[in-house]
C-alpha cells in the first residue's frame, strides 16, 4: 500500500529512539512499540544513522536518499538542542512513486535523438541526456554542476533578459570540435504551477545534413542556372534584335517562326527566375526593397500588361481601387510580380471567356487585393494545397498549359516576408478568386523617388565588362542604338585599365568573371578615387544584389538582360551627369505626368516626389539643379520643404519655382519669400518649362 504522510523519528543526543509514529514505522515494515527507546541502530536501516551523522556534523537540516525493502525514501535529518548535547528529528517520505516517474522520465530523455540540457531555477545544469554530450564533444559530468546562462553555456550570445521573461528563444549554434555540427538551440523556460519560472530546457537539434544538402542543392541551382542563362541571354537578345529588323527585313513566316523560338525562350528564362526565387528564399537571400505603395499604380501597371491579350479575346481586365485607399508597404517588384502572375493565371485558366476583376478595400491596417477569374475553377480537395511547391491541380487544362508549379509558392513567400497573407476562394465550375493582403505604410515610411532620363539619348561612354564577347556584343548593340559610345572589357585586368583610360559615365559589369574576379573588380573600383565616383551597374547570372549594393553598385540588372530596363538604368544614371535634373513636387499626379513628360522633352533628367517627404529624401540622394514646388500637400507641405530647404547650407542654393493653385497665405508669406519664382496655377506648360530653363540659365551665368 502507497503511504503519503510523511513519517517522524525523534533521536536522543544518545541515538536513542524517543518518538516513532505510526507512518514511520509502516515504512519501515517495523512495530512501532519494539523500537521506542531502544538506539537507531536497532532498526537496521544505516541510512538513517548515516543522515543523522551529516545533520548534526553540518549543524543543519540536510536529505538523505535510499532505498528499503524495494521502495525508495527521503530522509530530512533537523538537528535540535537538548540540553548541551544534539539530537535529531528524522522526517521519512516515500518517493516510491515520484522516483518511478523520474526514471521513466530520465529513459525517456535519455533516449531522445535531440540533446536536452536540463537547467534549475539557479541557472545551474541539473541534466543532461547522451544526445547533448554527443553532439558537445561534452560528457554530462563536466557539464552538471556549472552555473550559467542557458546561451552561454554553448557560447552564444545571452539574451538581454532572462528566458522566463522572453519566453522561447532560438538560436543557430555552429562547432568545428570534436567535428564540424550545425544545430538549431531551443530554450523554453520551464514554470510553475504559479507562473514561477522553475529553471529552463535547452534542446539541440542536429541539422548538419539539412544545411549541408540545402547548400549542396543551392549550388547545383547556381551551376545549371548558370549555364543555361549564359546561352539564353544570347539567345533571347538576338532573337529580339532580328524580329526588330535591327539585322535587315524577314519575311512573315521568318518572323511567325522565330516568334515561336522567342516564346519558347521566354518559358525556359521564367522556369529558371522560379527556381532561383526558390532558392533564393529558401536561403534568405532574397532581397526587398520596402516603400510605400501606391496600390492603385501597381494594379494597373500589372493589368496593363494583359491588356493587349485580353482585348484580343474580347474580354475586359476591370480595376476596382478606391480613391482614398492607403498607400501599403511592400516592394514594388516583387508585388508586381505576384499581381501578374495572379492576373496572369486568372486568364490562362478562363478558356471560356470572362472578364477579370481586379478590386482592393482596406481594413484592420491591411489593404486586400483580390483577382477573380470566371473560369473552370478549383475543386474543395485540391484547394488546401495550391501554394505547395511544384504541386498543380491535375485536369486537362493545366497539362495543357503546363508549367512548374512554382509560382503561387512563391507569391505566398513573397507576401508572407512582406507581413502579409495569400489565400483563394473558389468553387469548380464558377470561378476563383485570389488574394492577397499587405500592411498599410508607416508615417515614417518614405519613397526614394527614382530619377527619369531626358526622352532624347544623353550620350556618353559606357564601359562594358563581360567574359562572354557574345553577351558583350549584344549590350554593345542595345546601347549604341540608344546614343552610347561603347567600350567593351573581357576581364576584370582589361577593365581596370580600360576605366582608367576611358573615363565612362557608367560601367556595366558581369560580375561571375574568373574566380570572383567582378566583385574584387567593383571593390577597386569604389575604392579608387579616380574611378569612385563613376556608377557601375551589376549585369549578373546569380542574384547576389546584397553584396553588390554593400560593395558600392549603383543598379543591378540579372541576366538574361531586359534592353528597356537595361537603357532605364543607364540612362538615368548618365542623365543626372549629362543632363540638368529637376525636382517635380505636387500630390497631383496629373501635374506631376505633364511636367516630367515636358520637362523630358526639353532634355531633362526628373524626379517626381508626391509629398514633401518624398521630396526631402530626392534631394539627399541626388541634387536637383531645380525643384518645383506645390505648397499645398500632404504628409509635408510645401511651406515645410521650402523652410526646411533654405535652411540647410547644403541646399540653401537650389533655386526653388513655387506653383499653386490656392492663394498664398498672409501669415508665411516670409516663407516664400526664401523662393525663386511663385507662379499660380493654372499655367501653360510650355510657357512655364521655358521660365524654368530661363531660372536654370540665371543661376549659371
Amino acid at each position: 500500500m502507497a503511504v503519503t504522510a510523511e513519517g517522524m523519528i525523534a533521536v536522543t543526543p544518545d541515538r536513542m529512539i524517543r518518538v516513532m509514529n505510526e507512518e514511520a514505522a509502516e515504512m519501515l515494515g517495523v512495530a512501532r512499540q519494539d523500537f521506542v527507546d531502544t538506539p537507531l541502530e536497532s532498526l537496521r536501516v544505516p541510512e538513517l544513522g548515516q543522515a543523522l551523522d551529516a545533520a548534526l556534523v553540518e549543524g543543519a537540516p540536510v536529505t538523505w536518499r535510499f532505498e528499503y525493502l524495494g521502495r525508495d525514501f527521503a530522509c530530512s535529518a533537523a538537528p535540535y538542542l537538548d540540553g548541551e548535547a544534539c539530537g535529531a528529528v528524522l522526517g521519512l517520505r516515500d518517493e516510491t512513486e515520484m522516483m518511478r516517474v523520474l526514471r521513466r522520465s530520465d529513459a525517456i530523455l535519455s533516449s531522445a535523438g535531440d540533446g536536452l540540457l536540463v537547467f534549475d531555477a539557479d541557472e545551474r545544469v541539473a541534466f543532461v541526456n547522451p544526445a547533448a554530450e554527443r553532439l558537445l564533444g561534452k560528457d554530462a559530468e563536466t557539464l552538471i554542476g556549472q552555473q550559467c546562462d542557458p546561451l552561454s553555456l554553448l557560447g552564444l550570445e545571452p539574451a538581454t533578459e532572462g528566458v522566463c521573461d522572453t519566453g522561447p528563444q532560438m538560436r543557430e549554434l555552429r562547432i568545428e570540435e570534436p567535428e564540424h555540427r550545425i544545430m538549431d538551440v531551443r530554450v523554453d523556460p520551464v514554470l510553475d504551477d504559479q507562473g514561477v519560472c522553475a529553471g529552463a530546457v535547452v534542446s539541440l537539434h542536429d541539422v548538419t545534413a539539412e544545411r549541408e544538402a540545402m547548400q549542396m542543392k543551392n549550388e547545383f541551382v547556381s551551376t545549371v542556372s548558370h549555364e543555361l542563362r549564359t546561352p539564353l541571354t544570347s539567345i533571347k537578345g538576338y532573337i529580339d534584335l532580328i524580329l526588330e529588323n535591327e539585322a535587315g527585313e524577314i519575311n512573315e513566316i521568318q518572323r511567325e517562326f522565330l516568334s515561336i523560338v522567342k516564346e519558347n525562350s521566354d518559358r525556359l528564362v521564367e522556369l529558371i527566375n522560379d527556381m532561383l526565387d526558390i532558392s533564393r528564399i529558401e536561403s534568405g537571400r532574397i532581397v526587398l526593397k520596402i516603400q510605400p505603395l501606391d496600390v492603385a499604380e501597381r494594379i494597373e501597371g500589372a493589368a496593363n500588361t494583359f491588356r493587349a491579350v485580353a482585348d484580343q479575346q474580347g474580354r475586359s481586365i476591370n480595376v476596382d481601387v478606391p480613391d482614398d485607399l492607403p498607400r501599403v508597404a511592400g516592394d514594388p517588384d516583387r508585388v508586381g510580380q505576384v499581381l501578374i502572375n495572379f492576373i496572369s493565371n486568372a486568364i490562362k485558366y478562363s478558356p471560356a471567356g470572362g472578364d477579370v476583376d481586379v478590386s482592393a478595400s482596406a481594413g484592420d491596417g491591411f489593404a486586400r487585393i483580390a483577382i477573380r477569374d470566371h473560369g473552370i475553377g478549383i475543386a474543395e480537395e485540391d484547394q488546401a494545397r495550391l501554394f505547395t511547391k511544384f504541386y498543380r491541380v491535375d485536369s486537362t487544362l493545366t497539362r495543357e498549359i503546363g508549367g512548374t508549379g512554382l509560382g503561387l509558392s512563391i507569391c505566398k513567400s513573397i507576401i508572407e516576408l512582406l507581413g502579409g497573407q495569400v489565400g483563394a476562394d473558389s468553387v469548380a465550375g464558377e470561378g476563383s478568386t485570389f488574394w492577397f493582403t499587405l500592411p498599410m505604410a508607416a508615417p515614417e515610411l518614405v519613397r526614394t523617388p527614382s530619377l527619369e532620363a531626358p526622352l532624347g539619348s544623353p550620350g556618353g561612354r559606357v564601359l562594358v565588362v563581360d567574359e562572354s564577347e557574345e553577351a558583350a556584343n549584344l549590350i554593345e548593340t542595345y546601347l549604341a542604338k540608344r546614343g552610347y559610345d561603347v567600350v567593351k572589357a573581357f576581364s576584370a585586368e582589361e577593365a581596370w585599365d580600360r576605366a582608367l583610360e576611358t573615363q565612362p559615365r557608367v560601367v556595366t559589369l558581369d560580375v561571375m568573371l574568373d574566380e570572383g574576379a567582378g566583385f574584387e573588380l567593383l571593390k577597386h573600383l569604389k575604392a579608387d578615387a579616380r574611378t569612385a565616383d563613376i556608377p557601375v551597374v551589376v549585369l549578373s547570372i546569380i542574384c547576389d544584389e546584397g553584396k553588390s549594393s554593400r560593395l558600392g553598385a549603383t543598379g543591378y540588372l540579372e541576366k538574361p538582360i531586359n534592353k528597356e530596363r537595361l537603357i532605364e538604368i543607364v540612362d538615368g544614371l548618365v542623365g543626372s551627369v549629362a543632363s540638368p535634373v529637376a525636382l517635380v513636387v505636387d500630390d497631383d499626379r496629373a501635374i506631376v505626368d505633364v511636367l516630367s513628360r515636358t520637362l523630358k522633352q526639353r532634355g531633362f533628367a526628373v524626379m517626381a516626389a508626391y509629398d514633401g517627404k518624398e521630396a526631402m529624401v530626392a534631394v539627399q540622394g541626388t541634387r536637383p539643379h531645380i525643384i518645383l514646388l506645390d505648397l499645398r500637400m500632404p504628409v509635408m507641405d510645401g511651406y515645410e520643404v521650402l523652410g526646411a530647404l533654405k535652411s540647410d547650407p547644403e541646399t540653401a542654393d537650389i533655386p526653388v519655382v513655387i506653383m499653386s493653385a490656392y492663394n498664398f497665405e498672409a501669415d508665411r508669406a516670409d516663407v516664400l519669400k526664401l523662393a525663386d519664382v511663385c507662379t499660380c496655377k493654372p499655367f501653360d506648360v510650355e510657357e512655364f518649362v521655358t521660365s524654368i530653363e530661363a531660372v536654370i540659365h540665371e543661376e549659371e551665368g
